[in-house]
C-alpha cells in the first residue's frame, strides 16, 4: 500500500515541475508593450553647404541618425546613414527620427553642424514609413575680412575676437582665411560682437562691430576698413 502512494506521489511532482518551466513561454505577453516597424527602405538624408556662395552638396554618409523616444529623449536606435538597416524594430508610441554630422560645439573653426528631424508615431503589429530630412546648418558661420586699404594700414599685432556665447570666442589672426561656427544662445539675444584691437595706421587700435538678431543657418562676413574709403 505504501509503495502505491509513492508511485502516485513521484509522477505529480514531476508535472508540477514541468508545470514551473511552462511560465517561460514566450507567448505570454510582452509587458513593455507591442512593437510595431519603422521602415527605413526609402529613407534618405541631404545636406548643402550655402556658406560659399555657391551651394555643394555634402556628403552625408557619416550622418548620424538617431531614433528617439519622444516623452523621455532615450535614444531607441542609433547608426551611420551609410550602415543604416532598412528597417527596425520599435515599441508603440511617438518617436523622433533625426540627423546630424556631428557633435554641436559651442564655438570651434570649420565645424559646420547640419541637423534635421521629424517625429514619427509607431502602432503595435503595423509598418509606418519615415520621410526624408533635409539637414540644414544649424550653427551660424562667421569669417572676418578686410579691405585692400586697411590690409596696407594694419600690424602684424592686429587681433579680431569674435564672440556669440558669452565666455566663448574664437580669435581671428591676420590671414585667417577659415570660417568659425557658433552656436546660438538665446540668453545672450544671439548677439555677435567682434572685437579689433591691434596697430591700424601706426596707431593703436580698438574697434568693436555688433550684429544682432543673427539667427542659426546664416553666413556672417565681418568687414573691416579705413573712415576714409
Amino acid at each position: 500500500m505504501d509503495k502505491n502512494i509513492l508511485k502516485i506521489i513521484v509522477p505529480a511532482t514531476v508535472a508540477a515541475a514541468m508545470a514551473l518551466v511552462g511560465c517561460d513561454n514566450p507567448e505570454y505577453p510582452d509587458p513593455a508593450g507591442e512593437q510595431g516597424t519603422l521602415s527605413l527602405s526609402g529613407f534618405s538624408i541631404t545636406a548643402v553647404d550655402e556658406t560659399s556662395g555657391t551651394p555643394e552638396t555634402i556628403d552625408v554618409s557619416d550622418f548620424v541618425v538617431n531614433v528617439r523616444d519622444a516623452a523621455t529623449g532615450d535614444i531607441a536606435a542609433s547608426w551611420t546613414y551609410v550602415d543604416m538597416p532598412d528597417e527596425v524594430s520599435l515599441y508603440d508610441g511617438n518617436y523622433i527620427v533625426e540627423a546630424y554630422n556631428a557633435e554641436v560645439q559651442p564655438a570651434a573653426w570649420e565645424a559646420p553642424y547640419y541637423y534635421a528631424s521629424a517625429q514619427v508615431r509607431i502602432y503595435g503589429y503595423e509598418v509606418t514609413a519615415v520621410s526624408p530630412l533635409q539637414c540644414s546648418l544649424s550653427n551660424v558661420a562667421v569669417s572676418v575680412s578686410y579691405s585692400d586699404a586697411f590690409k596696407a594700414a594694419m600690424g602684424s599685432d592686429v587681433r579680431v575676437t569674435v564672440e556669440m556665447i558669452q565666455g566663448v570666442s574664437l580669435e581671428f589672426l591676420p590671414g585667417e582665411t577659415r570660417k568659425a561656427y557658433f552656436m546660438p544662445a538665446a540668453s545672450t539675444g544671439n548677439t555677435i560682437q567682434a572685437t579689433l584691437t591691434g596697430t591700424v595706421g601706426g596707431v593703436e587700435t580698438r574697434n568693436v562691430q555688433v550684429l544682432t538678431n543673427v539667427e542659426a543657418g546664416q553666413y556672417c562676413n565681418i568687414a573691416f576698413s579705413l573712415d576714409d574709403e
